[in-house]
């Protein structure tokens, strides 16, 4: 049989009575099969249709009568029709597998809330230990302004140790041939 596929997620919610995340979380376990149409995900008629039976089934209210005590004195308890009491006992029965089922449900939905908190705490660890992307590369282009700094600085500094040492041995040439002249003139003119 084929499928038609025209129900968005956000109108099959609102048929459920559930939300989309409930949605997403049945397509992604399979219990949904769904088409994907230009970014937007639809639903096969079909089984909304059927879902929509089932949570109905679930969410149907259960009556109750008022029966006051004057009418069950004056009833005899064992003239109870066999139909009613099977009947009573079908919706028992129904009534019973519907609790049932939102207790799987509630337990289900306790497991993935536990899960999912574990897995915060996790991310949270982590999260303490982290620094955030614009702050990695705020502090990346601030050290390497700080060396392209320290650099210049040490060009510099070479440069000035170079002139120091090219003025030291300009001083040390001009005191030595001061220091020729004068012994020149000691020794020889004397």
């Amino acid at each position: 049989m084929a499928r038609t596929y025209w129900i968005t997620r956000e109108s099959a919610a609102k048929l459920l009575g559930i939300s989309t995340r409930t949605i997403d979380r049945y397509i992604k376990s399979w219990k949904l099969s769904y088409k994907k149409v230009a970014n937007k995900v639809l639903l096969a008629k079909e089984e909304i249709a059927s879902l929509q039976e089932d949570y109905g089934a679930l969410h149907q209210e259960i009556s109750t009568e008022v029966v006051k005590q004057s009418e069950i004195t004056t009833h005899n308890v064992s003239s109870v029709s066999p139909s009613l009491e099977k009947a009573v006992e079908e919706k028992i029965d129904k009534f019973m597998l519907i609790f049932n089922e939102k207790d799987k449900i509630l337990e289900e939905k306790n497991k993935v809330i536990f899960m999912l908190q574990q897995r915060v705490w996790e991310l949270e660890a982590k999260l303490k230990t982290m620094v955030a992307l614009p702050d990695y590369t705020k502090e990346k282009q601030e050290a390497l302004l700080e060396k392209q700094k320290l650099e210049e600085k040490i060009a510099e500094l070479k440069w000035t140790v170079k002139r120091e040492k090219s003025k030291s041995v300009w001083f040390l040439s001009v005191a030595l041939i001061f220091i020729l002249v004068l012994i020149y003139f000691v020794i020889f003119k004397s």
